[in-house]
């Protein structure tokens, strides 16, 4: 099992970030639409737990990757991630089985690197604009600070830091208060 070291911010203007991350030593690698499908085994909810994730990524074609994600801190997730060929099969397969279908997630991802992080500049349908930090270098005991770093290069407020949640929380959440 990985372990990824990720922080999300929500940000309000996404049009000066590309300059703002290009700036500080990063390399567009790629634009990238995606579409999330999250899933609960039948035995057990994930949805709205913000510990347990069950997501299906598809990424055009008929290749996608599956995913378990179990949340440990507000920094750390654990991920076990596997490809798959045939995507609707598979989605078939899932449903066959009792799955349910929690939320499906819709974003426009522009992603850039260093030889440390993973910056990721995220549109969300229904939910607005995000950054996200993920650290990939070699395990460091100075991780926090490297982070710190990051967002102060970046210009990144601290109170718009989305602790412990995921699309799928905050696209349920927004969903469960129209409904009310």
């Amino acid at each position: 099992m990985k372990i990824e070291n990720e922080m999300k911010f929500k940000v309000e203007e996404i049009s000066e970030l590309a300059d703002k991350i290009l700036s500080a030593g990063f390399v567009f690698e790629k634009e990238i639409n995606q579409e999330d499908l999250y899933f609960s085994p039948a035995h057990k909810k994930f949805a709205g737990t913000k510990k347990y994730y069950l997501r299906l990524r598809k990424q055009g074609g008929n290749k996608c990757s599956f995913a378990y994600h179990e949340v440990i801190n507000d920094l750390q997730t654990k991920e076990l991630e596997v490809e798959i060929n045939g995507c609707e099969n598979f989605i078939e397969v899932l449903k066959k089985l009792d799955f349910v279908l929690d939320c499906i997630v819709k974003k426009e991802r522009k992603v850039f690197k260093n030889n440390l992080f993973e910056v990721v500049v995220d549109k969300v349908a229904d939910l607005g604009s995000f950054i996200e930090l993920e650290y990939i270098g070699k395990t460091e005991k100075n991780i926090t600070s490297l982070f710190d770093e990051l967002i102060s290069n970046l210009g990144l407020d601290k109170k718009k830091l989305v602790a412990g949640l995921g699309y799928p929380d905050l696209l349920m959440e927004k969903l469960s208060q129209k409904n009310d």
